[in-house]
């Protein structure tokens, strides 16, 4: 009798410390979870990120891959621009890939930025893939872009090089 008391009073513990532990690693999940999408916030918003992002949003432009190319080169510093940001992005791809982050968070976060970065550079990394024969490159920008514009989380966004350069162009 004492004997199944004790398993059973045993089995109880266990439950208990089963409950608790499953509760402390949710809370740790969302606990890193918060911190990766504060140090996302903090990559977003800090003065690198936003000169890179402004900068080759309405400062580069080309009429083609050959004057892209000729403009700036791969040793560049706008070319430097250029792929520091895909970097990023393809980075967040990959987490999104991988479902270790929510597309939608990102979405919120930073579709604003990833759609019309896509779309402007958008003709020119396919040509990018077909002349150097690397249809893998930027492979997972192009995946975040399709995950955040099939959520249609932000307003549909189709850039505008015209009013963008006109709006930032002012003194």
């Amino acid at each position: 009798m004492a004997g199944a008391l004790g398993v059973c009073v045993a089995a109880i513990f266990y439950v208990l410390n089963l409950r608790i532990s499953q509760r402390n690693m949710k809370t740790t999940l969302e606990t890193r979870q918060a911190q990766f999408l504060m140090s996302l916030y903090q990559r977003w918003s800090d003065p690198e990120y936003q000169d890179n992002f402004f900068f080759t949003m309405f400062k580069m432009s080309w009429s083609d891959y050959e004057d892209f190319t000729k403009k700036y080169p791969a040793d560049s510093i706008e070319n430097n621009k250029f792929f520091t940001l895909s970097a990023f992005y393809k980075g967040i791809g990959l987490l999104v890939e991988q479902n270790l982050v929510e597309v939608e968070t990102v979405a919120k976060l930073l579709g604003g930025d990833l759609m019309p970065f896509w779309e402007k550079f958008k003709p020119i990394i396919l040509e990018f893939r077909v002349r150097l024969s690397q249809p893998g490159q930027f492979a997972y920008v192009e995946y975040l872009y399709d995950r955040v514009k099939d959520l249609k989380v932000i307003p549909s966004f189709k850039y505008k090089p015209d009013v963008y350069e006109n709006v930032y162009s002012k003194p």
